[in-house]
């Protein structure tokens, strides 16, 4: 038997999940989960790491006194966020929230030319990611940069805080926007053209790699942690979730959560003009692959949602809310969910409402008919993509893979399935923490093999499909989003 944790961190909560593995079996257990958002301090949003940490450290050390002993740790994050350390190690700031508004302006006056860079970076700069928020705090002098010695990712920043030793993991770099695809290295000519300090960015690690053992304070006193090391996971947590999804030839992958990052994985990078023009971006995947894919606002929505809903003192769970919507039958609007309406939190029902009668549609009045609208909006956006992912190729894409949150949320299985035509196979929830754990696993010689994480993920949960259907419906709907998506 073999014991590892995984610290999975979204932009809405983190948890943390045990995996034990036994003759090719693997068992996970959700141990803690933790409710968070970004904390408004002036003026700007950051995320609390340290209350992070702590509860993290909590939930590790009262694991360790039960069961088995814990021979490793992986942290997992969402990408592009950062924190920046000084010369003594000292972090010098909590780290910026992706949507803060320090990156606001940045796209339009120093990346809208994307063609020129794509060759190298293989990436679009349309959504905000460590490359704009670094330039917007330059452009604000913000005294943390001028500081700084050290840039370390979100996961990398917690192995650091956990064993004191510092790398910067291949795959959560790639959503950084400042890398050369195809080197894998830094880009560093792009990094001086956009005035950053280049000595912050050090040398990348590979998925797998062991960082070190725990700090003392975390482990004194423990048996089942003396020895404990953290581990570089696929520390992004889109590249650890694809890595339990079944590769098939005209598949496409949807891990569906706060975003649906939906694309495909591929040998080399694909860094033409028209995949630059569908705003696609190439990313490391673990074995020395690529995801093609395209970041699409998703479930985030229906979060802030639910955030304005229970403000009004409406408590509102989005399972439960998707569930009604669809015992209550159809509504017609959409929304395309990647407008500039949507990119920035506050009363996102209103936001709907506003963007309904302003696109000359029947505005939802409900919390269900507001489902409906954006479950319909995402779901033809799905199809649009796989129309772009096709021309990019020349491969069509014939059914979907849903890892993720989202698999829990019929509706939008359901419709996704209907909008596409394609059947939607729906695989692990914890997808992102099982792939954490996995290789784990297979960095400590466990699991031989990365071919087999799909069938190992599928045996702890079982796959779901959607057979699509009411093709008339959702043509016609296709062809009034095709106006909204311009």
């Amino acid at each position: 038997m073999c014991r590892v944790l995984a610290a999975d961190i979204g932009a809405g909560s983190y948890r943390v999940m045990e995996g034990l593995y036994t003759d090719g079996g693997l068992a996970m257990k959700e141990l803690a989960r933790f409710r968070h958002a970004p904390v408004s301090r002036g003026g700007h949003y950051y995320w609390d790491i340290e209350e992070m940490k702590d509860n993290l450290v909590q939930v590790v050390r009262d694991a360790a006194k039960r069961g088995e002993r814990i021979h490793s740790i992986g942290f997992d994050t969402f990408g592009s966020d950062f924190g920046l350390l000084d010369s003594s190690g000292a972090l010098l700031d909590s780290p910026l929230a992706y949507r803060d508004k320090v990156s606001d302006g940045i796209y339009e006056a120093y990346f809208n030319d994307e063609k020129a860079i794509y060759a190298r970076t293989g990436v679009t700069y349309a959504t905000t990611g460590t490359a704009h928020i670094l330039k917007g705090m330059a452009e604000q002098k913000f005294a943390s940069l001028k500081r700084a010695v050290r840039l370390l990712f979100l996961p990398d920043l917690l192995a650091y805080l956990f064993t004191g030793d510092m790398v910067n993991e291949y795959t959560i770099a790639t959503t950084s926007r400042l890398l050369d695809i195809k080197r894998g290295q830094w880009n560093m000519a792009l990094i001086e053209r956009l005035g950053l300090p280049a000595h912050i960015f050090h040398p990348l690690s590979a998925p797998g790699t062991a960082i070190g053992v725990l700090r003392k304070e975390i482990s004194g006193g423990i048996p089942n942690l003396r020895g404990t090391v953290v581990t570089a996971s696929a520390c992004h947590d889109t590249a650890s979730a694809v890595s339990v999804v079944p590769y098939t030839r005209g598949s496409s992958f949807i891990s569906s959560g706060s975003w649906s990052v939906k694309g495909i994985v591929c040998g080399s990078p694909y860094t033409t003009d028209t995949a630059c023009g569908y705003k696609m971006s190439n990313e490391g995947q673990p074995g020395g692959k690529f995801r093609l894919i395209r970041n699409i606002t998703g479930l985030w929505i229906l979060e802030e949602c639910v955030r304005a809903w229970r403000a009004e003192g409406k408590n509102l769970r989005i399972p439960e809310l998707a569930a009604r919507a669809e015992e209550g039958g159809d509504f017609p609007s959409m929304i395309y969910t990647d407008a500039p309406d949507f990119k920035k939190p506050g009363d996102m029902p209103e936001k709907i409402r506003r963007y309904c009668l302003r696109s000359r549609q029947k505005v939802p009045e409900t919390p269900e008919a507001v489902m409906r609208t954006v479950v319909n909006g995402l779901a033809l956006e799905y199809r649009r993509h796989n129309e772009q992912l096709e021309d990019v190729t020349g491969c069509p894409v014939t059914y979907m893979y849903i890892v993720g949150g989202g698999r829990h949320n019929r509706l939008l299985n359901q419709c996704a399935a209907d909008a596409t035509q394609c059947p939607v196979v729906c695989g692990h929830p914890e997808a992102a923490a099982a792939g954490n754990i996995l290789i784990q696993l297979h960095a400590l010689g466990a699991v031989p093999s990365m071919d087999a994480f799909p069938r190992i993920a599928a045996k702890d949960v079982p796959e779901v499909t959607y057979i699509p259907g009411q093709k008339e419906k959702w043509e016609e709907r296709y062809g009034r989003y095709l106006n909204l998506a311009r």
